[in-house]
């Protein structure tokens, strides 16, 4: 078989992966998923293709996991976009100490995770450092902190951003197609949130298409003494690999150029371990 065909049958190769490891004839499936044995049969030789309907209910049929179904649903061509990954949640714990550890290795260099709408959930001392140094400790106070409106807001970290314009255009794109990609509507309020704040190029999608790289942005800040040129590394995490997209994101800063390493590693981390969000040494 041509190789572009296998590719085009991973559905039917997965749906019979699955009915044989549960010993189910394709009549036996047929049945559950009221279609007849000559569907499935040609659902499995990739001769027809499948709707979203009759891969909901093969993968209900097959008592499949949400990764297993997740799976199902991509190798049929449709995304599924899967429950908000709350990391406080005792099933991730494993996750949440592992992310832990990573943030405290990048250190004396900040580095943080946000759920897949921005909001930070953990974070490293130098982060929170750095925060502080900036001036920022209102916006540590609060409850929730959206790294997008930390980036957007005037009272965030807008005014010293130099670039602020080639930022806001990379970010918000980055948005723009999750949001139309999954349908997610916490995705189009953050999007509607963020082309609401002042200074916003009304080309902003022309002016950043045919990007090379979605996955570095850099930060030239300049604010009276402090000064500092950062690249910062989007690292996707998923617990799933096959979901649309990734439930949580790593960012880790790196230094520009030597002088903003020496002022992150003049960071007094020692007083940086308090927020609720911090990742603290064990």
């Amino acid at each position: 078989m041509p190789a572009t065909e296998t590719n085009r049958n991973a559905f039917g190769r997965l749906v019979r992966f699955w009915r044989t490891t549960l010993d189910l004839s394709q009549a036996n499936l047929a049945e559950k998923v009221e279609a007849a044995p000559r569907h499935i049969s040609f659902l499995e030789t990739g001769r027809s293709n499948p709707t979203r309907d009759m891969v909901t209910r093969i993968a209900q049929s097959l008592d499949l996991g949400a990764r297993e179904s997740s799976t199902l649903y991509t190798a049929a061509g449709f995304s599924i976009e899967p429950s908000p990954l709350n990391i406080d949640a005792a099933e991730h714990q494993i996750l949440k100490q592992t992310l832990g550890l990573l943030l405290q290795k990048h250190e004396p260099y900040p580095a943080l995770v946000i759920n897949h709408i921005g909001d930070i959930v953990l974070g490293n001392r130098s982060w929170q450092a750095m925060m502080e140094y900036i001036g920022l400790q209102e916006q540590l106070s609060r409850s929730e902190i959206n790294l997008y409106h930390l980036y957007f807001a005037e009272e965030g970290l807008k005014q010293g951003i130099d670039n602020w314009e080639e930022l806001a255009c990379f970010l918000l794109l980055s948005i723009r197609e999750q949001q139309m990609l999954t349908g997610n509507p916490r995705l189009e309020e953050l999007s509607e949130w963020l082309q609401a704040y002042p200074g916003l190029p009304l080309d902003w999608a022309k002016r950043i298409k045919g990007i090379s790289n979605t996955s570095i942005y850099d930060i030239h800040y300049d604010a009276g003494p402090l000064q500092f040129k950062s690249r910062t590394l989007i690292t996707g995490v998923e617990p799933n690999r096959n979901e649309t997209y990734s439930q949580l994101e790593l960012h880790s800063f790196i230094p520009q150029n030597s002088a903003t390493q020496q002022f992150w590693e003049s960071l007094d981390l020692d007083n940086a371990a308090h927020h609720p969000l911090i990742a603290c040494p064990q």
